[in-house]
């Protein structure tokens, strides 16, 4: 996985042969095939790997409490950091939304496992409307769509320019704007 990573992540999914693949991790094609039926299977393995974890990571990062502002805090500066320690696979999986639409295979399910992200930070705006610590008449997905959307912009800049992970300083200015935004 790691080898097929580094191929998708360096020469695109088109420009990527199996062969590629086989030669960065040293091993047969009957072997890949044993483990993958195609190339558009790895891919999607992937990218339905990376996007578990992000569930996860969002869970855990939501589960160790503090205020509304720290958790939100909390989850900018580990996602950064995570972006920073994991750039190749951010990159692909920025890639898979970005790259054009038959470029590579099973958007369409990429795109619905990434918005569940969406899902379960949403029940976390919905959780904090319910305590009082969030006061938005807006949907709490949206919510989340806004909230990624506001963090985004230094995703971007850490995959593509390499900018580096944001300060405490940094992910509290986005959490200020966000909530100055979110009030109705």
């Amino acid at each position: 996985m790691s080898a097929a990573l580094k191929c998708f992540t360096s020469m695109g999914y088109s420009a990527t042969s199996i062969q590629d693949v086989v030669d960065a991790a040293d091993f047969t094609k009957p072997t890949l095939y044993y483990y993958f039926n195609s190339k558009a299977d790895l891919f999607a393995a992937l990218i339905d790997s990376a996007l578990k974890e992000s569930h996860e990571f969002l869970k855990k990062q939501m589960e160790k409490g503090g205020t509304f502002k720290e958790v939100l805090t909390r989850i900018l500066l580990t996602t950064s950091q995570r972006i920073h320690d994991k750039v190749s696979l951010s990159r692909l999986i920025h890639y898979s939304f970005f790259a054009a639409e038959k470029e590579i295979p099973y958007r369409q399910k990429c795109f619905e496992e990434a918005c569940k992200l969406y899902e379960v930070l949403g029940k976390f705006f919905d959780e904090k409307k319910k305590e009082g610590a969030l006061k938005s008449d807006y949907d709490s997905v949206d919510l989340a769509k806004a909230f990624m959307g506001y963090s985004n912009s230094f995703t971007i800049g850490q995959i593509v320019n390499k900018a580096p992970v944001l300060t405490q300083k940094q992910a509290e200015m986005i959490v200020d704007m966000f909530l100055s935004g979110v009030v109705k």
